[in-house]
């Protein structure tokens, strides 16, 4: 059974992308729109990993990672940020929130695969000439 990952960007042309490259890894995406949209999404199915912006309309990134954080059903949810927020105090903030991986805009497919490596180290497969495998 394959992996299943929600996707949260306000960006459509991101989540197209993201949705591009992990179909690609056989998973499973679920996108999302906003933050809103998000909880719901978390609330109704089960996700093994969450790959989140941060500056979006109705609940940013911040909020619904401490919601998720907060919420016992889906507390343990590992989390990729994807955002064009770089500063350091945005990359410790998401830290201190149990972000798992920090990704920056622009990112290459090498760093979201890398991050998502990480995070199913045992079930990643790398591509040919990327990873440690």
């Amino acid at each position: 059974m394959s992996k299943k990952i929600l996707v949260v960007d306000d960006e459509k042309m991101i989540r197209d992308l993201l949705r591009g490259y992990l179909i690609k890894l056989g998973y499973e995406i679920k996108e999302a729109a906003d933050g809103e949209q998000a909880i719901k999404e978390l609330g109704r199915e089960d996700f093994d990993l969450l790959i989140c912006d941060i500056e979006m309309p109705n609940k940013d990134g911040w909020q619904v990672i401490r919601e998720a954080r907060s919420n016992p059903k889906i507390k343990d949810i590992p989390v990729i940020i994807l955002t064009g927020k770089g500063e350091e105090d945005d990359i410790v903030k998401g830290y201190e929130l149990g972000t798992n991986y920090y990704i920056t805009k622009p990112f290459t497919r090498a760093q979201l695969l890398y991050g998502i490596e990480l995070i199913f180290k045992e079930d990643f497969e790398s591509p040919p000439g990327f990873g440690h495998k």
